[in-house]
C-alpha cells in the first residue's frame, strides 16, 4: 500500500512531467502503478491535468482506474469522455460495472454506448435488473464444465480459457440446457485424480439467489456461508451470472455508510466537499422535522411552568435526565438496526430482545440515576431532589430501552427503512417523556422540595 507521503511525491513528479511534455517517461511511471494508487494519485491532480493524465492510459488502464474511483470524481470522467471511447474502456470493465455506468447514462446516450460495445451481448441482459438487486450485480463471467469431463479435461479447459482469478473460485457444473446441476470447488478439482469425472467430485446442494433478491439480502448469505462467489439462477435453475465476493463486501460497505448517514440525519449520498446548495437540500428538511418535536418537549416544560417557577433549580438537571437516556437509546436502537440489517433479528423476537433490554436499562438506571441523585442531593442539600432526579434518570433509562426496540422494529413493520428515523424518534421519545416524568414527579413532591 502507498502511503500518503508517497501518493503527494508521485503526484508532484507526474504534474513535472507532464507539465514537461515528457509523455514517454510519464507512461512508463504511471504504468507501474497500481490502479488504486493511480486513483489517489488522480484525485489529487489539478483538474486541468487529469485529461492528459487519462491519456497516459490505455483502454484497460483507463477501465481499472474509473473502477477505484469514487463515484462522483469516476462520474465526472465519464461525462468528458468521448462516447466511442467509453464504449471500449466499457469493454474492458467488469460486467456489472459497465451495467452500473450505463444505467447513470441518459437512455438514449446508454443505447448509443452499448451498440459500440464488443461485450454488449454480455452486459445489455444485466441492464434488465434493477441496480439494487442481484441480478444488477451479478457479471456474466464464469466457468461452465459438464458433468461427463474428467478432472483432467477440466483443468485443461481451465488453461485454455484463462478466467480471471474472482471466476474461477467455483466451477459450476450446466446440463445442455445451461441448467445448474452442481458446483466444483477449484481445490477438489486440482487434487482430484485425473481420470475422476466431474459428476463425483461436485457439490449437488448449492446457495444461489434469485435475480430479484436485494443486494443486502445477498452478501448476508454469502457472508453467512462464508463462500467466495454466488450464482444467480432463475426459476428453472437457469445460472444466469455470479456475484463476487468483492462486489458483495463493497454493498455492505456501502449499505452500512447509508445506515450511518441516515440516522444522522444526512444524504447518503453527500460527502464533505459537496456542493452548498445540496448539502442544504439534504439536510435542513430533516432538521425542520427534529424541530417540529422539539416544540413537543418545549409544551410540556410549559405544562410544568407553575412547578418550575416554584423550584427553578430543577430546570439544572432537565438536560442531563433526556440527554443522558436519549444516548443510551440511541446505542439501543443502533445494536437493534444493525441485528436487523444483518438478518439477527426479527419482528417475533420483539419479547426477547425487549427483557434483555429493560434488563440492560435497569442496570444503567440504577448505576446513573445513583449517581445523579447524589450528586443532586450533595449540590442543592436537598434529599428529595435527588430522590426525583435519580427516579427519573432510572424511568427515562427504561422509556430508552423500550423506544430503541420498538421503534426500529415498528418502522420495518410497517414498510420503512428503521435506520432512516430511529435514531432521530428514539431521542425525541427520550425528551419528551423525560421532561414530563421528571417535572411530574417533581410537581407531586413540590410541597417537599420547597
Amino acid at each position: 500500500m502507498t502511503s500518503e507521503q508517497d501518493v503527494a511525491t508521485l503526484t508532484r513528479r507526474v504534474e513535472e512531467l507532464l507539465e514537461g511534455n515528457t509523455v514517454k517517461e510519464a507512461v512508463e511511471l504511471v504504468s507501474g502503478i497500481h490502479p488504486a494508487d493511480q486513483a489517489d494519485l488522480f484525485v489529487r491532480l489539478d483538474p486541468d491535468m487529469r485529461q492528459a493524465f487519462l491519456a497516459l492510459l490505455s483502454s484497460e488502464g483507463q477501465a481499472h482506474l474509473l473502477e477505484h474511483l469514487d463515484e462522483d470524481t469516476r462520474w465526472d470522467v465519464i461525462e468528458k469522455m468521448p462516447r466511442a471511447a467509453l464504449a471500449r474502456v466499457l469493454d474492458r470493465m467488469d460486467n456489472d460495472e459497465a451495467a452500473d455506468v450505463l444505467r447513470d447514462l441518459p437512455p438514449s446516450e446508454a443505447a448509443r454506448v452499448l451498440a459500440n460495445m464488443n461485450t454488449a451481448f454480455e452486459v445489455a441482459p444485466l441492464l434488465e435488473h434493477a441496480e439494487e438487486s442481484a441480478g444488477g450485480l451479478m457479471t456474466r463471467g464464469y466457468v461452465a464444465l459438464h458433468k461427463a469431463m474428467t478432472a483432467a479435461e477440466a483443468v485443461i479447459y481451465l488453461r485454455v480459457r484463462k478466467p480471471f482469478a474472482e471466476e474461477a473460485y467455483y466451477l459450476y457444473v450446466l446440463d445442455p440446457a445451461n441448467r445448474l446441476e452442481g458446483v466444483v470447488n477449484l481445490r477438489e478439482l486440482i487434487v482430484a485424480d485425473p481420470d475422476t469425472p466431474i459428476e463425483q467430485i461436485m457439490a449437488r446442494e448449492i446457495i444461489s439467489v434469485a435475480p430479484g433478491m436485494d443486494q443486502e439480502e445477498s452478501a448476508r448469505l454469502l457472508q453467512h456461508y462464508r463462500l467466495r462467489a454466488l450464482p444467480v439462477v432463475d426459476e428453472s435453475r437457469n445460472l444466469l451470472g455470479i456475484i463476487t465476493a468483492d462486489d458483495l463486501m463493497e454493498v455492505l460497505t456501502e449499505e452500512a455508510t447509508e445506515d450511518m448517514y441516515r440516522m444522522a440525519g444526512v444524504g447518503v449520498k453527500e460527502w464533505a466537499f459537496s456542493p452548498l446548495r445540496d448539502s442544504v437540500a439534504r439536510r435542513i428538511p430533516w432538521l425542520s422535522f427534529n424541530m417540529v418535536w422539539a416544540f413537543a418537549a418545549a409544551a410540556v416544560i410549559n405544562l410544568f411552568e407553575g412547578t418550575i417557577d416554584k423550584i427553578a433549580t430543577v430546570a439544572i438537571f432537565m438536560p442531563m435526565i433526556a440527554g443522558q437516556a436519549g444516548n443510551a437509546g440511541i446505542q439501543t436502537a443502533t445494536i437493534v438496526v444493525r441485528s436487523m440489517a444483518l438478518g439477527e433479528v426479527e419482528v417475533g423476537d420483539v419479547g426477547k430482545l425487549l427483557a434483555k433490554e429493560w434488563a440492560m436499562g435497569a442496570i444503567k438506571g440504577v448505576l446513573f440515576g445513583l449517581a445523579l441523585g447524589l450528586i443532586a442531593w450533595t449540590w442543592k442539600g436537598n434529599a428529595v431532589l435527588g430522590i426525583v432526579a435519580g427516579l427519573a434518570l432510572f424511568l427515562n433509562m427504561l422509556v430508552a430501552a423500550t423506544g430503541g426496540v420498538l421503534v426500529p422494529m415498528t418502522l420495518r413493520r410497517i414498510g420503512f427503512d428503521p435506520a432512516t428515523i430511529a435514531g432521530v424518534f428514539d431521542t425525541m421519545l427520550t425528551d419528551f417523556m423525560g421532561f414530563l416524568i421528571y417535572l411530574g414527579l417533581a410537581t407531586l413532591l413540590v410541597s417537599q422540595l420547597t
